[in-house]
């Protein structure tokens, strides 16, 4: 839509009425042309135009409605402030970005947005909360990019899956922290791709031994025996009894050598 000088005059003079609010009062009192308006506001057309429409009219804007649909950030508002619902004239912008699609889906919508699936299948920060909260199960169209990512491959299979995500196993393996959490919360068993990640951290490597494997993880005791914290708690937790690898790293710490002599000491009179 054009705005030629006389709908831009009728504009102005609504806006200008009473109790309409200070944003367009300002706006409109900068210029007596919506062509110098949007250059002295630096204002983009499409906001002017739904500012209009919430600001002034506190509804639909028709005339508008071409010109804002051309914009994704604007249809979006448009259709969640001022229709309350779908703007189908402005789903094609929307549908562009990952982010605004999203969130046509989930506060539009409420539902599923096919048009924008594409986009959005193609950001892995998206792919993963349309799956869990928009579609409420596997999003196949976006599990190739969410394999590429630990951070969301392991939420993926626990939250959406509920189970093993093997296209996203070789990226979690190279992370530590997801390796052990993948194996404690899906497989719930050894997850063998990803221990020689995990047995480079002492942190990991205990807890691994102690909440997975329920007994000694030799891979990851060279990294647990040059931390004296991880060597007493895996000598008292996972070995019970003496981890001689990390009585170096213990002896350093009289807190942790006094403790490690007792373990060992009721060790050897029980």
């Amino acid at each position: 839509m054009k705005i030629t000088q006389e709908k831009f005059d009728q504009m102005k003079a609504k806006a200008l009425g009473a109790g309409i609010c200070n944003e367009w009062k300002r706006h409109l009192k900068e210029s007596n042309n919506f062509d110098e308006l949007l250059k002295v506001s630096e204002e983009e057309e499409a906001c002017m135009l739904f500012e209009y429409a919430v600001y002034v009219l506190n509804g639909r804007f028709e005339e508008g409605e071409a010109t804002i649909a051309t914009d994704a950030d604007y249809s979006y508002l448009y259709a969640r402030d001022v229709i309350k619902g779908r703007f189908e004239e402005g789903e094609e912008a929307i549908s562009k970005g990952a982010h605004y699609s999203y969130k046509y889906a989930v506060n539009v919508i409420k539902g599923r947005f096919e048009e924008g699936e594409a986009t959005i299948a193609k950001d892995v920060h998206y792919s993963y909360p349309y799956a869990r909260y928009v579609l409420k199960g596997r999003f196949e169209e976006g599990e190739e990019t969410i394999s590429k990512d630990a951070c969301y491959s392991y939420p993926y299979a626990v939250n959406v899956i509920k189970g093993r995500f093997e296209e996203g196993e070789a990226t979690i393996s190279k992370d530590a922290h997801y390796s052990y959490l993948y194996a404690r919360d899906v497989i719930k068993g050894r997850f063998e791709e990803g221990e020689a990640t995990i047995s480079k951290d002492a942190h990991y490597s205990y807890k691994y031994a102690r909440y997975v494997l329920n007994g000694r993880f030799e891979e990851g005791e060279e990294a647990i025996s040059k931390d004296a914290y991880y060597s007493y708690q895996y000598a008292r937790y996972v070995i019970e009894g003496r981890f001689e690898e990390g009585e170096e790293a213990i002896s350093k710490y009289p807190s942790y050598n006094s403790n490690y002599k007792n373990l060992l000491s009721n060790l050897l009179t029980n």
